[in-house]
């Protein structure tokens, strides 16, 4: 049984293959890569692994895509979708998932591979001394005599304004001046339901730069408020587009190997909404680097990014035009990032 998703795989590679003598490595057409739009150089640039405790391993060695199988672990999304490209059906894939299961349930407990580690871990930073969420603000002011700051009041109504759901997000504020941040909408940064740090946005288009940031390099702002049984994931580039539609931020157009990995733990579809001005191309680039799916909804034509169109549009429209504009082949993907940036 533990070869059972080996052998799944075995019966789909295609009758054109090379097995090296030396390494065991089978060398195919990559199937990958025509899906995502790389038909040039596919020839034998795919390659497989089986190794005699079950697992599988596969590495495009022309576009790079990376995945595998290990005994004892759930079937990755990103292995879901080889199986899909090399021309398992519906009803194949399912039946593997739960095989993966069945393996796990039968090995003996020393011997199930454990579930990798988060790729980063972040050291906890403390909120601004003063900070206080709008809700203990609120009761605060409420039981005293104290004038409600006005530049709170303005962090309230720039919150509001931008559709920020204040009962699921709790966003800060402080009458601390050091760096505008009385200024500044104040939302926490957690890793595993703990405090790593903060992003200040004004709310004065006077007070520059716009984000004041506190927080260690490689961060994925939201990953805690993913919910396990979630089917894809929305990659913003700043953490108010995140909120907007809960998705995840990489807090600007770069997304570095660390923070990939981070998004492909959650194992699930990646879906990159780019912000529509010219820096935004860069992070179309590295989603087609790293395999994701990107989106080019219709209101880009007229909204910037993604949290402008939910303050028109409202979350679930957003989302459904995301969902209903995402595209998974690379040469679509750079004709559409031409038609967005040129």
């Amino acid at each position: 049984m533990i070869t059972a998703i080996q052998d799944a795989v075995r019966l789909l590679l295609p009758a054109k293959r090379k097995t090296n003598s030396v390494t065991g490595w089978i060398s195919v057409d990559a199937p990958c890569c025509e899906t995502r739009g790389l038909t040039q150089k596919r020839t034998q640039r795919g390659g497989f692994n089986f190794d005699s405790d079950g697992s599988v391993g596969y590495h495009c060695f022309n576009c790079g895509f990376i995945t595998g199988f290990q005994p004892g672990r759930q079937l990755t999304f990103k292995f879901r979708r080889l199986l899909d490209w090399m021309g398992a059906d519906e009803n194949t894939v399912n039946r593997l998932v739960i095989e993966a299961i069945r393996i796990k349930d039968t090995m003996p407990p020393e011997q199930v591979a454990e579930e990798p580690a988060p790729p980063k871990e972040f050291k906890a930073r403390s909120l601004p001394a003063e900070a206080r969420t709008f809700h203990e603000l609120n009761t605060f002011y409420e039981l005293s005599d104290e004038k409600v700051p006005a530049d709170w009041h303005n962090a309230v109504i720039y919150s509001a304004t931008r559709k920020i759901n204040l009962f699921k997000y709790d966003l800060y504020w402080t009458p601390e001046t050091q760096y505008n941040l009385n200024k500044r909408v104040i939302i926490p940064f957690t890793w595993q339901n703990k405090i790593i740090g903060y992003t200040a946005r004004t709310f004065d288009e006077g007070v520059k730069p716009k984000y004041h940031n506190n927080h260690e390099p490689n961060y994925v702002y939201n990953v805690d408020r993913q919910l396990k049984d979630a089917k894809f994931v929305i990659v913003c580039e700043g953490p108010i587009d995140a909120i907007s539609v809960d998705g995840v931020a990489v807090l600007s157009n770069e997304c570095n190997r660390t923070q990939a990995d981070i998004i492909d733990d959650l194992d699930r579809e990646v879906i990159v909404v780019p912000d529509a001005d010219r820096a935004g191309a860069r992070l179309v680039d590295l989603a087609i680097l790293y395999g994701w799916t990107v989106s080019f909804p219709v209101w880009q034509e007229t909204h910037k990014d993604v949290a402008s169109a939910v303050e028109q549009y409202g979350k679930l429209f957003v989302i459904k035009s995301i969902l209903a504009a995402r595209e998974t082949n690379r040469l679509k993907i750079e004709l559409l990032k031409k038609r967005l940036y040129n």
